[in-house]
Order: C-alpha cells, then structure tokens, then sequence
C-alpha cells in the first residue's frame, strides 16, 4: 500500500487509488463533512459554524497535497493553493446562489454558509489577494496565457470591489450592484443582480485557475524527463 502522497504519481491518480493512503484520507473527509452536513439538517446547528468545521476537515487533505506538490515545483504548489482557496470561494458563491433561487432566502439570511465573513471589506481583502497571488504566480509562470487572463480579470475586479467599498463608506449600504451588476455605473450592467454576477465571476475565476494548473501540471512528467536525460548525459 502507498505511505502518503508521492510526488512522482498525479493526486488525481493517487485519489482513486483504493490501496493508497490519499484515497482513505479523502473518502474519511467526505464521510465526516456528510455526516456534519445530516447533523446540521437534524439539529438545526449554525449554518456557518458547520461550513468553519467542516473547512477544517479539508485542511489535513489540503496540506497533504501541497507538501507533495511543493516536493516537485513549489510555483505549482502556490497555484495549487490558490485553486483550493477560490473553490472554497466558488462554494460560498454557490451557496448563496441555492439560498436565493431554490430556497427563496432573501437579505441577510442569503449570506452563504459563512454569512458573518459576506462583508463589503472582506470582499474587497479576499479580492486583493487572489490578485497580488495572480500577479506572483506571473514570475513562475510567465507563459501560461490562463494566468495572464486571471490577472487581468483580478485587476478589474480589485477596481469594482473598491468601488463598492467606497460607496459603502459614502453612503452605509451594502450589497450596492457595482459596476456592471444590474443597475451598476457603467451602462446599468447586466440583467444579472450583484449575488448572480459574482457567482459567475467566482465560476469564471476557478476555471482560469483550473486550466492554468492542470496546464503547468502535464509539464511536470515532462521536466522530470529532462532532469533525468541531463543527469545521465
């Protein structure tokens, strides 16, 4: 049986493998985040408190990976993080996109699971990261064209977060469309309300991520071949 996660083998690979340790380290973390999620829906627990432990519950899997990943290219381990994190981001997204079109949730009760953090300040924080992180992976990956995309999808992005921010300051209220969610600054925006809009950013910026990590990730077996042909050339 495999000991942990090998860095000369694909997670994916390693994640369906029956006789590996990353497979049951992944079945036990869904089995637990399933079993939290039925709790939830039997005792009526605090929404955002369940979806705080069951993040926790992914962060041991999480770690694994990038200690595995950072073992071949650390640049790819950062990407690697990146992808995690907006997924859990694109989670939330999704999330508020149930509450409000198959529950019917409105208001503050639409917040995602974590509604204490669906603040106009901690957008615009969680926005300028994933932008200044877009702007480093640059230096390591300077030719992939998904995270070129990203950066500059980040940039206008960081543009409307800030001004949402600054009309929040002027005015007091949250949750203003923008820039082009409907009714947004320019030209009124989309037929699309601020929580659709965001909910289709956050989908568009994790398939960027996707294709630039996967993208970088076929190279690895191609790198090593090389390494390999030199040390014996």
């Amino acid at each position: 049986m495999q000991q942990a996660f090998s860095p000369n083998k694909s997670l994916l690979k390693q994640f369906f493998d029956v006789h590996s340790i990353p497979f049951y380290f992944l079945i036990g973390t869904c089995v637990i985040s399933a079993l939290l999620i039925l709790t939830n829906l039997i005792l009526s627990w605090t929404l955002w408190i369940v979806g705080l432990i069951i993040m926790l519950a992914w962060m041991p899997l999480v770690y694994a990976a990038m200690t595995s990943i950072a073992q071949q290219n650390r640049w790819l381990c950062l990407l690697y993080m990146l992808v995690m994190a907006q997924a859990a981001h694109t989670i939330e997204h999704t999330a508020q996109f149930i509450q409000i079109h198959l529950l019917g949730w409105t208001g503050p009760r639409a917040g995602g699971i974590i509604s204490p953090l669906n603040l106009e300040w901690v957008h615009l924080v969680w926005n300028s990261w994933v932008l200044i992180l877009a702007f480093v992976l640059l230096f390591g990956f300077r030719k992939n064209m998904w995270i070129w995309m990203l950066f500059i999808f980040a940039i206008y992005h960081e543009v409307e977060h800030i001004y949402m921010v600054s009309t929040y300051i002027q005015t007091g209220i949250a949750g203003t469309p923008g820039l082009l969610a409907q009714g947004g600054l320019i030209g009124g925006g989309f037929p699309l309300k601020r929580p659709d809009l965001h909910f289709v950013y956050a989908i568009l910026e994790e398939s960027l991520l996707l294709l630039a990590y996967f993208g970088e990730r076929r190279k690895i077996p191609m790198r090593s071949r090389r390494v390999a042909q030199i040390a014996v050339g």
